[in-house]
């Protein structure tokens, strides 16, 4: 495997976002946060308002996952210079659904590491729905671990 990080293209950067767009708002809805009639308008306004200038937007870099030169996935990264040094969020990260279970995963936050350390960043952080099973096991086996938890209790309407 030879993951490499490349910058996203506008074409992949527009075809992204209306995916994102769909995609996050399906995860709020499951997560019992948003009603499905508010979801997708809420999950635009909220690309917006993290996204404003697109692919230019100052902290933020939008990369196109590759594996041996093929598209597997994207990453989207927030990267933050604070007192105690230059930390990442990641927004998201996700591979193909035909990349999933090879170890691509694993392999692309093995490069996320070095690209870390190459950058000098001293912490990444990120945020997985309880309900992502399989993402949440990946994230632990990676060495993240719980520095907060929300719950929730959905009580039955009358």
């Amino acid at each position: 495997m030879a993951i490499e990080f490349k910058p996203m293209s506008e074409e992949k950067f527009s075809q992204y976002t209306q995916q994102m767009v769909v995609d996050y708002a399906g995860e709020h809805v499951k997560a019992g946060n948003w009603s499905e009639d508010e979801a997708v308008e809420k999950a635009e306004n909220q690309l917006e308002q993290m996204l404003p200038d697109g692919l230019e937007t100052k902290e933020h870099f939008l990369f196109s996952v590759y594996n041996n030169d093929e598209p597997i996935g994207i990453l989207w990264l927030n990267v933050r210079t604070t007192p105690l040094g230059t930390n990442a969020f990641i927004y998201d990260i996700r591979l193909d659904d035909e990349q999933q279970g090879k170890g691509l995963g694993k392999a692309t936050m093995q490069e996320l590491d070095k690209y870390a350390e190459r950058h000098d960043i001293r912490k990444i952080s990120l945020h997985v729905f309880a309900h992502n099973h399989r993402a949440f096991e990946l994230y632990k086996k990676m060495g993240y671990e719980m520095t907060n938890i929300q719950m929730s209790k959905i009580l039955p309407a009358e």
